[in-house]
């Protein structure tokens, strides 16, 4: 999911750390043997609010404009400092959105005709608005025209298109314009939210799912649609979870990774292209310490500071070196993980529609896929190896994308 999302600590395991990278939207560059990228405005320089750039039309970048934007720019009175995790949803960026949360409320924006920004309407919001109902949360998810949020209950609730019963209320067809609480689980310490699904993990290690079954992601071991929370057939000691567009990972207390749903782009990573209605193993990886569900690809990163990808790759979101990086050459979608090098070492990662971002103790860089403006460097053209972001200025401490859309956040 792209999403960022707090994950709580364990025992022999780091918890996912804040970013300390800094980021001057005045000096967006390439990398080395790369050509240079447009310049974005110098009035970002030293800039303390919320960054996007992407795809706009929705209100999605949160600037009180409908426009796409190359390179980055301000989201209306949110600062970074009061930021504590950002989740963009949307199932492409004619219905992306975004949600913020800040001092245990939570803020929205973007594409509003499910519902999905909560606040008891349907009309889109340009700038970012308090989502009512909801208070002491300390985890949100937004799908792809649903949202979730968690307090520091346990307790779950859920807004936006009920289609597939995705919210979890014991109902389908009809959408929700503020947030309710799904009923049916025990405490609950993590959620997440795909293109249609929703996906919550207990404290006691064990993952409910509920929405739309059509490929499995429910992992129930059928393709029905669920309306209320069904545990995931064979998983335990679950650490933490992400749902993709319709697939899920789940990180397990021994580091192993576990994944079932669609699997047309080789997503579940086991070495196929099978979609499965029952969690699967990952091949290859160990010791994994960080996973990243994007709507078609994924990363995970192990606690030496690797990092492993595989599914998706028609724009280079793998990162395999290619001595050709014409549009038109085909690349290869992976069944199972490849090592990524160049990502070797970096603090976090965020898997979106087509790209991918990260961030480092200095620099935010991404590549991939750029057609909407995605990659932040000022142009539209797709990138099969990185474009840096040189950091040089206020802190950010987090990078999100939408889920199924062309938007990119840091905060």
């Amino acid at each position: 999911m792209s999403r960022s999302r707090p994950v709580p600590p364990r025992p022999g395991r780091r918890a996912r750390p804040f970013l300390a990278a800094v980021l001057t939207a005045a000096a967006l560059t390439t990398l080395p043997a790369l050509a240079p990228a447009a310049t974005a405005a110098t009035a970002n320089e030293g800039n303390p609010t919320v960054l996007s750039w992407g795809a706009g039309r929705t209100g999605q970048l949160g600037n009180g404009t409908l426009a796409d934007s190359l390179s980055p720019t301000s989201v209306t009175s949110l600062f970074r400092g009061d930021v504590d995790q950002m989740s963009a949803g949307g199932t492409s960026s004619a219905d992306s959105f975004a949600l913020a949360r800040t001092d245990k409320t939570v803020k929205s924006w973007g594409h509003n005709s499910s519902g999905q920004l909560g606040n008891g309407g349907n009309t889109n919001q340009t700038v970012p608005t308090t989502v009512p109902r909801l208070a002491n949360i300390k985890d949100i998810a937004a799908g792809g025209k649903h949202a979730l949020a968690l307090d520091t209950g346990g307790q779950v609730y859920s807004w936006g298109d009920n289609s597939y019963g995705q919210l979890g209320n014991n109902r389908t067809g009809d959408s929700r314009t503020v947030p309710d609480r799904v009923q049916g689980m025990p405490k609950v310490k993590q959620i997440s939210a795909g293109c249609d699904f929703s996906l919550a993990l207990l404290e006691n290690g064990k993952v409910y799912a509920w929405g739309r079954g059509i490929h499995g992601q429910l992992g129930t071991g059928t393709r029905a649609t669920s309306s209320v929370p069904r545990q995931v057939v064979g998983l335990e000691n679950v650490v933490e979870i992400d749902a993709g567009c319709y697939h899920a990972l789940a990180l397990t207390s021994d580091d192993t990774v576990k994944s079932w749903g669609y699997n047309l782009y080789g997503q579940l990573g086991n070495s196929s292209t099978k979609s499965s209605t029952l969690p699967v193993d990952v091949d290859w990886v160990e010791g994994v310490s960080d996973i990243e569900a994007g709507a078609f690809h994924n990363y995970v990163k192990t606690s030496d500071s690797h990092v492993w990808g595989w599914g998706n790759n028609q724009y280079g979101q793998l990162l395999e070196s290619d001595e050709a990086f014409d549009s038109n050459v085909s690349r290869t979608n992976r069944t199972a993980p490849v090592e990524i090098p160049r990502l070797e070492g970096v603090q976090h990662l965020a898997a979106g529609a087509r790209h991918g971002v990260a961030v480092t103790a200095d620099d935010v860089f991404a590549w991939g896929n750029n057609s909407e403006g995605q990659l932040g460097n000022g142009t539209t053209v797709s990138r099969y190896e990185s474009v840096k972001i040189l950091n040089e200025g206020s802190a950010i401490k987090n990078v999100a994308v939408s889920l199924g859309g062309n938007t990119t956040y840091a905060y």
